[in-house]
């Protein structure tokens, strides 16, 4: 039967100081309600309840705090504490002595995954969402897979222990991160079966050219300091402004002198038969040469009166050169 207290004004129930006030409802079966609201004062709250249900959509920590950030008479920390029997007990902390510089901002206050005693705890979940760049500070640490099952094997395709190609490439995902011995893995499954098209350091390189990839004549071009010395082709080789064809030496461009000198009192050697052929030459229209500034130039064409068809050419006499049988018939004749 429901009894019914209703007085005018404030309603106090009251005993001596440290007994107990208890509102006995029967074992598990009732309710005590509360249409208004509860206002304790003590420094404990216990709840023995096994499930507690909240309606606010933010349970509100270390209320009362008038200093910058949680006070050091709470040791600068607040959060939520699980009782774990005989273990440690677990803790979600805000940390407001932990100052912190990360992606070009700082400050102080951060969240912990601790232990009590002061143990860091461990977070397991299956995604990070970032609103922007996620950064991670390890300060002297690293960031590692330590106790993952063959990581790299996530990475890139393996067979035996080593990086294989199974038709579709090495690559599992273009956005996995690799690991240390992923990248060293590569690397080797790289150097042998892959070919680097060239060697690079600033502005001096070797570059492989091959017409089966770019449609070009295969070649090898040296570069020193940005400047092409040299350039190898499958018929003749190139350097600078001399080109080499087989057994022959030639310019690379047309109407250029080739130069053969000998440094200071060195002579330039022939140790074989010298011909000269005659002119015209192939690229070369001139019957007689034109005229040197200095010096003089021999050349071959049709024999004349001196029977040689060996010509010389100075800045101001073209005429040939005389045999020595032909030189004393006509001293005789003369």
């Amino acid at each position: 039967m429901a009894r019914i207290v209703k007085v005018d004004g404030d309603y106090k129930v009251s005993v001596t100081a440290g007994n107990t006030i208890t509102l006995d409802t029967g074992v598990e079966t009732g309710k005590t309600i509360v249409t208004g609201d509860l206002e304790v004062r003590g420094t404990t709250q216990t709840i023995s309840s096994t499930n507690t249900t909240i309606a606010d959509n933010i349970l509100r920590l270390n209320e009362g705090e008038t200093g910058p950030g949680i006070s050091a008479a709470n040791n600068y920390q607040a959060g939520i504490e699980i009782d774990r029997g005989s273990n440690a007990d677990a803790r979600w902390l805000f940390d407001d002595s932990i100052a912190w510089q990360i992606g070009g901002d700082s400050g102080e206050g951060l969240w912990l995954a601790t232990y009590a005693g002061g143990a860091e705890g461990y977070i397991k979940t299956s995604g990070l969402v970032s609103g922007g760049t996620l950064y991670v500070q390890t300060g002297n640490g690293v960031i590692s897979v330590t106790n993952s099952n063959d990581y790299e094997e996530k990475v890139f395709t393996y067979s035996g222990g080593s990086i294989v190609d199974g038709g579709s490439g090495v690559i599992i995902d273009d956005d996995i991160i690799p690991n240390t011995k992923a990248v060293t893995d590569y690397v080797a499954y790289y150097l042998a079966n892959e070919s680097a098209p060239s060697i690079v350091e600033n502005d001096s390189e070797v570059r492989v050219s091959d017409f089966q990839t770019s449609g070009n004549p295969s070649q090898i071009n040296f570069k020193i300091d940005n400047s092409s010395v040299a350039t190898i082709f499958s018929n003749r080789s190139e350097f600078g402004d001399i080109r080499l064809s087989g057994n022959v030496i030639s310019t690379t461009t047309s109407n250029q002198n080739l130069t053969l000198e000998a440094q200071g009192t060195g002579t330039v050697t022939v140790n074989d038969v010298l011909e000269i052929t005659p002119t015209p030459g192939i690229d070369d229209a001139l019957t007689d040469p034109s005229a040197p500034a200095t010096g003089v130039k021999i050349y071959s064409k049709t024999a004349s009166t001196g029977d040689t068809g060996i010509y010389y050419r100075n800045s101001s006499t073209q005429d040939e050169i005389i045999s020595k049988n032909r030189a004393l018939i006509l001293s005789m004749i003369f």
